[in-house]
């Protein structure tokens, strides 16, 4: 029987970069909350969190999924991200920090300039992705954000076309509407 649940740095998934960081967070921790006191009816919960007042957590104390869900498609919509937006993912990963980094770089400087950047794609980073080196090679990341009915393909097609040809074993790992930001 299991009646107390107590979740230490609870937020931790708030702040790894990922765009449904706060959906994944809230599924989690509201999974975990409800399983005290599932057999006996009483149970408690506890969540250490450095961000009490993030819709996170502040719907998870309240016990209400609607106002999570209301804060969270609120906040995509101004923001553009999915459903109401599209993303891709283009990860740069090499042997070699320096060069897979510059290469990143080029790639963000091949991407085609929008004059009317509300109507087109907009690229985010590069940056370090979350998990910076797996398996003896360096990554970074860059986001492309676009309209939900933009042909991201297209434009991906044109940026690898006018990027630099690639130095050294340096991988591309492109994804389109990625489920996983890692």
């Amino acid at each position: 029987m299991l009646n107390l649940v107590g979740v230490i740095d609870a937020d931790l998934g708030l702040s790894n970069g990922d765009p449904r960081a706060a959906e994944r967070t809230f599924q989690l921790l509201h999974q975990v909350i409800g399983r005290a006191g599932r057999d006996a009816g009483v149970g408690l919960g506890l969540l250490q969190t450095h961000q009490p007042e993030h819709p996170v957590m502040r719907a998870l104390i309240a016990q209400d999924r609607e106002a999570f869900y209301a804060a969270e498609i609120a906040s995509r919509e101004k923001s553009g991200y999915p459903p109401f937006g599209r993303l891709a993912s283009i990860v740069v990963s090499g042997r070699d920090k320096n060069a897979a980094a510059d290469y990143a770089r080029d790639l963000a400087r091949a991407a085609p300039l929008d004059e009317n950047a509300t109507h087109g794609v907009r690229v985010l980073g590069p940056a370090e992705a979350p998990l910076a080196l797996l398996r003896g090679r360096f990554r970074f990341r860059l986001l492309l954000k676009a309209p939900r009915n933009y042909d991201l393909s297209t434009y991906l097609r044109r940026v690898l076309a006018k990027a630099p040809k690639r130095r050294g074993p340096i991988k591309l790992e492109i994804d389109i509407d990625p489920q996983s930001f890692l």
